[in-house]
C-alpha cells in the first residue's frame, strides 16, 4: 500500500528536517577550526599520567590512589574531547 501524496510530502520536509538539523550541528561540532592540537596532545599525556596511578595504585592496593586515577584518566579524556569554543 503506498503513501498518499500528502502523506509523502510530510515524510520528505520531516525527514529534510531531520537530516539537516543533524548534519549542521556535526559540521559545527567536528570542524577542523574547533579541534586543537594542544588540548589532544595534553589530554592524552594527562591520560597516560593517570594510567600510571591507576596502576600504581592497584600495585600498592591503595584503593584511593586507584581512584584517583581514574579520575585522573577522564579529566584528560575530556580535555583531549572537548573543542575550543571562541566564536
Amino acid at each position: 500500500m503506498g503513501l498518499s501524496e500528502r502523506e509523502q510530502q510530510l515524510l520528505d520536509e520531516l525527514e529534510r528536517s531531520l537530516t539537516g538539523s543533524s548534519a549542521d550541528k556535526k559540521s559545527k561540532k567536528l570542524a577542523p577550526e574547533n579541534i586543537s592540537a594542544k588540548r589532544v596532545i595534553a589530554g592524552s599525556l594527562i591520560v597516560a599520567a593517570g594510567i600510571s596511578v591507576l596502576l600504581a595504585g592497584v600495585m600498592n592496593q591503595a584503593m584511593g590512589l586507584g581512584v584517583l586515577g581514574f579520575v585522573v584518566m577522564l579529566a584528560g579524556v575530556y580535555l583531549a574531547a572537548s573543542t575550543s569554543s571562541t566564536k
